[in-house]
């Protein structure tokens, strides 16, 4: 892996093989994902970039990890964290494609490398976005008025305002 002021990710060129779709025929890149680095290996990272802990230490461990992930990301590993989701990359593509490998250009093809992330969704850390949203529950509400004062709403009657109803 490089260091974290050094990227290179690979890309593949494919051909879009779905009759169904408007650019069957065509071509499009995508990240070439070497696979996913476990928390283990993120540990393994992070030691190498010079990680040393105790209380405070988890707290540039934190740090440290927040900076190795999109290093590790934009070589085209995914990052995946159990309980949390993982981290990938992926290749935005001009409309249309390519059409042929032959005529792949990464100027003219490549839009851009998205950095994006899915919460894991295992039964006991579902992260997902509905699921997460129905343990959410809303507490204090704001209004801010025209000077930028913050001014405390009233929650209306049933409406859910963050207290413990006995659920």
């Amino acid at each position: 892996m490089a260091t974290l002021d050094s990227f290179v990710m690979g890309y593949l060129v494919k051909q879009n093989k779905n009759a169904k779709s408007p650019v069957v025929g065509r071509y499009f890149a995508y990240v070439d994902r070497l696979g996913n680095i476990t928390t283990r290996g993120l540990a393994e990272y992070l030691v190498g970039l010079g990680v040393n802990l105790d209380r405070a230490d988890v707290e540039k461990v934190l740090i440290k990890m927040a900076q190795a992930i999109p290093g590790i990301v934009a070589q085209g590993y995914g990052v995946k964290i159990p309980g949390l989701g993982i981290f990938y990359p992926t290749i935005a593509n001009a409309k249309g494609g390519a059409e042929s490998a032959a005529d792949f250009s990464i100027q003219a093809n490549i839009e851009g490398v998205r950095f994006k992330f899915r919460p894991d969704s295992s039964d006991l850390d579902n992260l997902t976005s509905k699921a997460f949203g129905k343990r959410v529950h809303f507490g204090n509400g704001w209004q801010i008025d025209s000077h930028g004062n913050r001014l405390p709403l009233k929650p209306k009657e049933g409406s859910d305002d963050g207290s413990d109803d006995g659920e």
